[in-house]
């Protein structure tokens, strides 16, 4: 995942992953302009070759939860279900992102008013991925 996890042009120079229920991911993601940004998934469930569900949330370095830097009212955490399946010999990824239970009422505007730019940063993302299958 450090060779193309993040929006299409960020570098991901830390990714530790432990890949169980449980376990972590935790991670750097760098801008072209060399801004860091760093994030956390919980797993909750991992379903080879089906499912990974997890909570998502930004952090800091040492892997604390933290707000998104750049939108106070982002929710502090979200439940990311990850689906995979086989359609002709090739994978399709569903993507669905919702709140949990105990976000507040500006948390669900923000996330309700920033559909547009998640779906950029997973389309960017799952293109980065492309790119790295696809390489010689």
């Amino acid at each position: 995942m450090k060779h193309w996890w993040g929006p299409k042009g960020f570098t991901s120079p830390v990714c530790k992953l432990d890949l169980r229920p449980g376990g972590t991911m935790h991670y750097c993601m760098r801008s072209p302009d060399g801004h860091e940004m760093w994030g956390k998934f919980s797993f909750r469930e991992v379903v080879a070759p089906e499912r990974l569900v997890y909570i998502n949330s930004f952090s800091d370095a040492q892997g604390g939860l933290t707000r998104h830097p750049m939108s106070p009212t982002w929710p502090l955490e979200l439940l990311t279900t990850v689906l995979f399946e086989e359609q002709g010999g090739r994978t399709t990824v569903t993507i669905r992102w919702g709140l949990l239970p105990s976000a507040t009422e500006p948390e669900r505007k923000t996330f309700n008013d920033g559909h547009s730019s998640m779906q950029q940063g997973w389309t960017g993302t799952l293109d980065q991925l492309r790119a790295y299958l696809e390489a010689p």
